[in-house]
């Protein structure tokens, strides 16, 4: 079956145990209603195995003979069992033939008439059957409580089906109907089915039932066998009184054999978690089952002169027991708890006999010496002396008690401190697991621990360290980070053994997980977790004393694992850290290095563009006076050439040399022209002049402007508002680039039309110029960002974004300033303001 087909199943039958309960309670409490209602028998009585037994009677039914004790065999000449599933057994005025069997074997029978229902007096009976019913509710509670939180496991529905059981037999208890007895029969046999059910379900699924399950169903099928024969056994000619029984037995028998069975399996696994499960269960069987079964087998053999069904009131202790085993995976040590409970009471006994022996030695002293004892005065003293005598003793006692039993829980509390105090100077991994083992092997008294990490790389565990006695499998075991128990421990977030799995229902998953304990030899596993992840665990052996692991001991563990865990990582970091220091140095100067050569290529990028820029104005100022002279050296070829024929007249020779005297003033002055082209050229660059030097700013300006002097000549006018401004010390090549571009990028604004200003002055200590067009102007959100790096209005392909950065910079490592003031439709200026004398450092 399929784990969907499996929790449908149990949902049904939870369903159907539930509806069972509903049906008997319903039953109850319509045979409490008729009994209010109705004439009842002259005495109350409780059944139970067949066996109906009489307890308080009325004085008629005393005066015909009857006794408490006696059985009641028949009425009306019909057997008891049969009689009560008669409907209308009792009518008011009309006697019944009751007949009894006395205890020395004797039958006696008497005419008796009901009691009507207004003189009932078995008020006692009422009550019982109302706390049983009570009982009945708690074990509905907490069979319902416990499915509800743990559906997915097979010992709440077990648990469930029991409680089911139970509380509808409880609820039949009172009913003496003839329904309620039908249901009776039904149910007794399915309370022995259901014991059965849980008690190989829960704390241990016992091997013999994990190779055979099909006990179970045939321990169901037995009671449902018995509950159908005992509904058809007035239809089936078997004798009266012979199917109760049996069905009673059944269970009885079946409860037996479960504490049997739970006993054996603890025994078997006393070194197992699950030990303490079954020391809780086994508590709660011997006060549940026990009492109940001993007043049933008295009832049944010699009667009970009170209804049997006292004994149920303690019977909610057992669901109880189970219900918070089923729930708290971790339980209290229950053995810890009876030990010193025990010596508590033994401390407290022998000081009570040593305070008696006193009163009694003081008693005679008293007779003795003749005292007046019986004085008030004398009576309060002898109380107060005895008390300051015995309480310093009482309060010794109870600390050599409390020091007795909490020695471990004090050795673990001094051991977390140490521990915690030590892993926060621990810097290396290994160290730190190395000292959780020392304190894991010698606080806690155990063979062997390991400790295993987590391989990132691999995404493995792989042994970190041990330390005790471990075998070659165990010391080389690796297991892959998605290993079912490891998802278990990063799941659950606790620590684990191999009890923990026994309610595992997927079965390659209880023995994958089972497989790593058997392969370790470890009785516990504790996770490493750091957040969500998981770093490692730590494997511990048995104890050396034999014991098992307890609660101290698991909290101990998981209080290292998560010290260890903030202790790894800080390890991890730490190591990390080192390892980038010594590389921290290298990898900077690196990233400096490649920085320069980035900044380097850039402002030569951007030089390449305003240079390409440049050289096409420069081109064509070039060619109108290169082609000029060419054209004049033509000329001069041709008037040559006719000053050297013979025969010339003198008029036309002197026309000829004065036409060349003009071409070559004319070709001189293009020359003189391309000169001084390449000359502004080449103190715009400044390639000679690498260190600072003195110039004048409007000089400066003034030939950035012959240089981009075809940009500005085809409808840009150019406004020069020079003012008197003292000599500077700076590089001047640099400088240029940035008067170059700032022009360039006024020419892009204006698009081939419109004015450029360009004004200088003097200011405290230094230079102002202002470079202002009245181009569009430029909106908050650019002028924000106009001195970005690769931040650009234009086109992709027509700028870089650099030019104003870079020219920028250039003003600042001057230890001067530049900015932009423009609005939209209302121009943009740009402002520089330049010191007399630039730091070398700062401009280079």
């Amino acid at each position: 079956m399929n784990p969907r087909a499996t929790l449908r199943f149990r949902r049904a039958t939870a369903a159907l145990a539930i509806a069972w309960v509903l049906l008997a309670f319903v039953a109850g409490v319509h045979g409490q209603l008729l009994v209010s209602r109705s004439p009842a028998t002259p005495f109350t009585s409780s059944g139970a195995a067949g066996q109906v037994v009489i307890h308080t009677l009325t004085p008629a039914a005393e005066a015909a003979g009857f006794e408490a004790r006696d059985r009641l065999i028949m009425v009306d000449g019909e057997p008891i069992g049969w009689w009560l599933r008669s409907r209308d057994r009792l009518t008011a005025g009309v006697a019944n033939v009751y007949t009894v069997l006395k205890r020395d074997g004797r039958q006696v029978s008497a005419d008796l008439e009901p009691v009507p229902p207004d003189i009932q007096t078995f008020l006692p009976q009422r009550v019982l059957d109302f706390a049983i019913a009570l009982v009945a509710v708690i074990y509905l509670a907490i069979g319902v409580g416990v499915w509800r939180l743990k559906q997915d496991r097979p010992e709440p529905w077990a648990l469930l089906i029991f409680c089911g059981v139970v509380a509808a037999q409880l609820f039949l208890a009172g009913a003496n109907t003839a329904v309620g007895v039908v249901l009776n029969l039904i149910t007794v046999p399915f309370i022995g089915a259901t014991a059965f059910h849980l008690f190989t379900t829960y704390p241990n699924e016992p091997g013999w039932i994990v190779r055979h399950p099909q006990i179970r169903a045939i321990a169901y099928g037995l009671a449902a066998l018995l509950a159908a024969f005992g509904v058809l056994e007035p239809y089936l000619g078997i004798p009266a009184g012979i199917l109760a029984p049996i069905g009673t037995f059944f269970t009885v028998g079946l409860s037996l054999i479960c504490i049997g069975i739970l006993f054996y399996e603890r025994r078997n696994r006393r070194r197992d978690a699950a030990v303490d499960r079954s020391d809780v269960m086994l508590a709660g069987g011997a006060l549940s089952f026990l009492p109940v079964i001993s007043v049933l087998m008295v009832h049944y053999y010699f009667g009970t002169p009170f209804p049997w069904h006292v004994a149920l009131l303690g019977f909610f202790m057992f669901p109880a027991a189970v219900g918070y085993g089923i729930v708290r995976q971790e339980l209290f040590e229950i053995r810890m708890v009876a030990k010193s409970s025990a010596a508590y009471g033994a401390a407290t006994l022998a000081i009570t006999g040593l305070f008696a022996f006193l009163i009694t030695f003081t008693d005679a002293l008293v007779a003795r010496f003749d005292v007046d004892a019986r004085s008030p005065v004398f009576s309060v003293a002898f109380l107060f002396f005895a008390i300051l005598l015995f309480n310093p003793l009482r309060v010794r006692m109870q600390r050599l008690v409390d020091g007795f039993f909490d020695r471990d829980r004090v050795a673990y509390r001094v051991a977390v401190r140490e521990i915690s105090e030590a892993m926060v100077s621990m810097l290396s991994v290994k160290e730190i697991v190395d000292r959780i083992l020392v304190a894991v092997t010698d606080t806690m008294g155990v063979e062997g621990a390991m400790v295993l990490l987590l391989d990132e790389k691999d995404e493995v565990l792989r042994p970190e360290a041990s330390r005790g006695s471990w075998d070659e499998e165990a010391a080389s075991a690796t297991f892959r980070s998605d290993h079912p128990l490891c998802r278990q421990l990063w799941m659950r977030r606790t620590s684990l053994s191999r009890g923990d799995f026994d309610g595992e229902e997927d079965p390659e998953i209880r023995e994958a997980c089972r497989d790593v304990f058997d392969t370790l030899d470890a009785e516990l596993l504790v996770p490493i977790l750091f957040g969500v992840d998981l770093l490692g665990l730590i494997a511990v052996g048995r104890k050396l004393s034999g014991e098992r692991l307890g609660v101290d001991e698991r909290q101990l563990l998981r209080t290292l694992a998560n010290q260890s865990s903030i202790a790894i990582e800080n390890a991890r970091a730490f190591d990390e850290i080192a390892k980038l220091n010594e590389t921290l140095e290298g990898r900077v100067e690196g990233r400096t290095r490649e920085l320069r050569d980035t900044q380097a290529q850039l402002v030569q990028s951007e030089k390449m563009r305003s240079l390409g820029q440049l050289v096409a104005g420069v081109a064509h100022e070039l060619n109108n006076p290169i082609g000029f002279v060419h054209a004049n050296l033509q000329l001069l070829d041709e008037y040559v050439g006719k000053l050297m024929r013979p025969g010339m007249e003198p008029e036309d020779r002197e026309r000829i040399r004065q036409a060349i005297r003009k071409l070559l003033t004319r070709s001189r002055e293009g020359t003189d022209r391309v000169k001084q082209i390449v000359e502004d050229l080449r103190t715009f660059s400044r390639t000679d002049q690498a260190d600072l030097q003195e110039i004048c700013v409007n000089d400066e300006l003034d030939r950035t402007l012959v240089l981009v002097e075809a940009r500005l000549k085809d409808g840009i006018q150019v406004i020069r508002e020079y003012g008197t401004v003292p000599p500077i010390r700076c590089f001047a090549g640099q400088l240029n680039q940035v008067f170059m571009n700032l022009l360039m990028n006024s020419c892009d604004a204006l698009e081939g039309k419109g004015e450029v200003a360009i004004r200088t002055r003097p200011v405290d200590g230094g230079v102002r110029v202002e470079i202002e067009d009245d181009g569009p102007g430029m909106s908050p959100e650019v002028k924000s960002r106009v001195f970005d790096p690769f931040f650009t209005t234009k086109d992709v392909g027509k700028g870089t974004g650099l030019g104003l950065s870079i020219s920028h910079g250039i003003v600042e490592r001057h230890g001067g300033s530049m900015w932009v003031e423009s609005e939209p439709n209302r121009g943009t200026t740009f402002v520089i303001e330049l010191p007399l004398e630039a730091s070398v450092e700062d401009a280079r």
